[in-house]
């Protein structure tokens, strides 16, 4: 049976922006190409799961605007829920501008805009009369949406992630007894002061997150070194595959939809993040968030051939 999904959080639209090199202070320089898509970390998330096989639906708020009304069909497209997507009247959907170089390496400006309009209320509104296996969160709506979302979440027994992005400093404190916390490199830097590069430095970085938070697993996003696992008796990093990545926007989203949606089906957290690597290594070798997230067929074939 198809796991039960909600992501509470951000959608976006993306502005990719191509280019040789970022320009240096007062520098122009001539891009190469320009193009919109769907995007924002939740929104980024819930795809990769919906694709990858999850029945997902999703809490979050977009303007009012052509922005809103195109990201709203591309959810439905995808097979979403949208039953708790509110357009609000007054506010402007959420973007996020990426500049991607040659090289691969990306710099992204987020404008959260309308998710920040995501209330407690339309939380409790999501879980009125609905059961799910999950429930993902980021850091792109208000603490207290999220706050509400685990609540209520943990109240019911169900898997609970936090993907802790944007980086930034925030109180994991409030999340006591999560299931996953999920941060990459530069988020576990801004939460705990350690920038992870190694195993050392990984273990020394989750010990901290852990007990902090009380989480149930900690699963580093370590970028193509893997992930790193930590809790319950595992402390390991979980390589990636090696591909030629084109980019690498929504890679990490895609790994933790996929991540969430693996390891409510089968429980184990190791063999989920190797399925989740498996579909962020595909998601990489194309342009564009939502438009690079693989389907299942697709996660299974490179699994089975690379596992």
């Amino acid at each position: 049976m198809a796991a039960k999904i909600l992501m509470a959080g951000s959608i976006m639209m993306d502005l990719i922006l191509q280019m040789p090199r970022v320009p240096h202070p007062s520098e122009s320089i001539l891009g190469t190409s320009y193009s919109t898509a769907g995007g924002g970390k939740g929104s980024n998330s819930a795809v990769a799961a919906a694709r990858a096989g999850a029945d997902v639906a999703v809490c979050c708020t977009l303007g009012q605007d052509a922005n809103g009304e195109a990201l709203k069909g591309m959810l439905v497209d995808a097979g979403i829920d949208i039953s708790h997507c509110n357009l609000k009247e007054g506010s402007s959907t959420g973007m996020a501008v990426i500049m991607l170089e040659e090289d691969g390496m990306n710099r992204i400006a987020i404008y959260v805009a309308a998710n920040m309009d995501t209330t407690p209320e339309d939380i409790e509104a999501a879980f009125e009369g609905k059961d799910y296996d999950a429930v993902m969160m980021q850091l792109e709506i208000p603490l207290e949406s999220n706050v509400k979302a685990f609540e209520l979440a943990k109240a019911k027994g169900m898997i609970t992630c936090l993907d802790c992005g944007p980086a930034q400093s925030y109180p994991i404190e409030r999340f006591q007894g999560i299931t996953i916390l999920s941060p990459n490199e530069t988020e576990t830097d801004a939460l705990v002061g350690i920038l992870p590069v190694d195993d050392e430095t990984c273990l020394e970085a989750s010990k901290i997150l852990k007990e902090r938070s009380n989480c149930k697993y900690v699963v580093l996003k370590m970028g193509d070194k893997g992930s790193y696992i930590y809790g319950e008796g595992i402390a390991q990093m979980v390589p990636t595959f090696k591909v030629d990545a084109v980019d690498p926007t929504a890679a990490g989203d895609c790994f933790t939809g996929v991540l969430v949606m693996r390891y409510a089906e089968t429980g184990d957290i190791v063999e989920a993040a190797r399925y989740a690597s498996a579909a962020a290594a595909i998601s990489v070798q194309s342009l564009g968030a939502q438009p690079s997230l693989p389907m299942k067929d697709a996660i299974d074939a490179f699994y089975a051939e690379r596992a």
